[in-house]
């Protein structure tokens, strides 16, 4: 055998390269073993020793020879003369030359079975080692991750075994929706025998961890008829499981844009309704809970009905945390287009302001049954807002409704656009908080007499005045110039 012993001293690294004798002249590229090692300890800088040991079996005859050594202080040792050391293992090995001459690899195999397989075995086992320990410090990482989610979240309140057999292991047929998130899937629990949608959130999903611990933090603490109620959570590898009250009729959206939808079409009570109730959330979000609730990302596919046709609120991915009486402190822009106030789409910076602008593009929304942005019959688009102020400007702003209401009450219409382009004008101050639109749906409140006059759309309301009908937290509403802007 031919063993080349390279260290670097100043890397600190020990190579050592192996091939079989006569077989190449030449050093092979890839040492067998590279490690580091500081061997300075036993390197002295002025004197070094080197020699050589060996050892047998004490009942296999064999006998160990050097025949033919070089060492080299710094660089490359001097090649050995190969022809030389032929001649020496010819006259002074008879008995290894005896034991090739009757048995032609028997010298191959006795080196293979006492250098290289004990060598590879060793390798394999110190890496096998190192693997384990790279599991170990995973599986600890894994484990102390979980323990501080728990902490702050609480406890998972399902496992991945109940949700898999609740959904009979997540099969097309129980798909009830899909989205950039991941999809959406109807499943009976298999203890309470509830129905539950099930909100699969895949790995390359754009929504992230962040987004889902902010649904478990939000919704697992918020409880009213107009919010979707969480039940709980899962996390299993890299799958992250939402449970939420299951929503038979689907999404608002569905109803209002779909082509061919399998139930009839909505009324004006059940718009009515279902927008009374979108307020009703928005307000205990802005203004009755414990702490202000920002969405950021309210629109109609947001909006659930349950089995008796009543709105809810859903998809809290987005939404952010901030005391009464302090700011928000999101500083980037979230929402979908069409939704978004120009402020945010300016600043970036969401606030109650732009809950209700969006709110205010909702309720236009389930009137007029169009997009927030369309394209009219000249391809060119329109945002909704204009498209029913021009309506208004024009004489008559019902003109703007859904052709397919045919039995609704034109003051409650009215009532609706106003307060939608209310809620949805380009200044924030301007529009109304949620407590104050509360009492308009309600008609605890009129509309301002100077903004019912569809002919100015040029309107002065004393800001003392609306503060008297508002709580300190609601914007100052100065309406000035609402057909400006747009």
């Amino acid at each position: 055998m031919q063993v080349w012993v390279d260290y670097d001293s100043k890397q600190t690294l020990l190579n050592v390269t192996i091939a079989p004798y006569l077989s190449s002249t030449t050093k092979p590229s890839r040492p067998l073993l590279s490690v580091p090692c500081d061997l300075s300890f036993v390197l002295p800088t002025k004197q070094v020793y080197a020699g050589f040991s060996s050892t047998t079996d004490y009942n296999t005859p064999s006998k160990h020879d050097i025949l033919g050594w070089s060492f080299k202080f710094n660089g490359e040792a001097p090649a050995l003369n190969y022809s030389a050391l032929s001649l020496m293992t010819i006259q002074e090995q008879p008995l290894q030359q005896d034991l090739t001459h009757h048995h032609p690899h028997s010298y191959k195999l006795t080196l293979m079975y006492k250098v290289l397989l004990p060598t590879i075995a060793i390798s394999i086992l110190v890496s096998a080692a190192l693997f384990s320990v790279h599991k170990i410090k995973k599986r600890l990482q894994a484990r102390r991750i979980e323990q501080e989610r728990q902490r702050e979240y609480g406890p998972p309140s399902f496992t991945y075994k109940d949700l898999l057999a609740a959904t009979n292991g997540f099969k097309d047929k129980m798909l009830v929706g899909k989205g950039g998130f991941g999809s959406v899937y109807r499943g009976v629990m298999p203890n309470s025998k509830q129905m539950a949608a099930i909100k699969r959130v895949s790995p390359e999903s754009k929504q992230g961890m962040t987004e889902f611990m902010a649904e478990i933090v939000i919704l697992g603490h918020l409880r009213h008829r107009n919010l979707v109620q969480l039940l709980g959570y899962c996390c299993h590898k890299q799958q992250l499981l939402l449970v939420y009250d299951y929503m038979p009729n689907g999404s608002l959206d569905s109803y209002l844009h779909a082509q061919h939808h399998n139930t009839t079409n909505l009324c004006w009570a059940q718009r009515f309704r279902i927008i009374k109730g979108v307020a009703s959330g928005l307000f205990y979000l802005h203004e009755d809970w414990e702490q202000v609730v920002i969405h950021r990302d309210i629109k109609t596919s947001n909006v659930l009905l349950d089995g008796e046709m009543n709105a809810r609120l859903g998809d809290f991915g987005l939404a952010r945390l901030h005391d009464h009486g302090a700011d928000a402190h999101t500083t980037h822009v979230a929402g979908t287009w069409g939704y978004i106030a120009p402020e945010l789409a300016r600043l970036g910076k969401a606030t109650k302001a732009t809950d209700i602008f969006a709110f205010g593009v909702l309720m236009i929304e389930v009137v007029c049954a169009k997009r927030p942005i369309w394209v009219n019959s000249h391809g060119e688009p329109v945002a909704l807002a204009d498209w029913v102020l021009a309506a208004w400007r024009g004489g008559s702003i019902t003109d703007a409704v859904d052709p397919r209401l045919d039995d609704y009450l034109k003051e409650e219409i009215e009532l609706v656009l106003k307060l939608g382009l209310l809620c949805s004008h380009p200044s924030p101050n301007v529009r109304p908080c949620m407590r104050l639109v509360m009492q308009y749906l309600q008609r605890d409140a009129p509309l301002p007499s100077d903004f019912q006059s569809n002919s100015l759309l040029t309107v002065g309301v004393g800001q003392d005045k609306m503060h008297d009908q508002c709580d300190m937290s609601c914007p100052a509403t100065i309406i000035t110039g609402l057909s400006k802007g747009r």
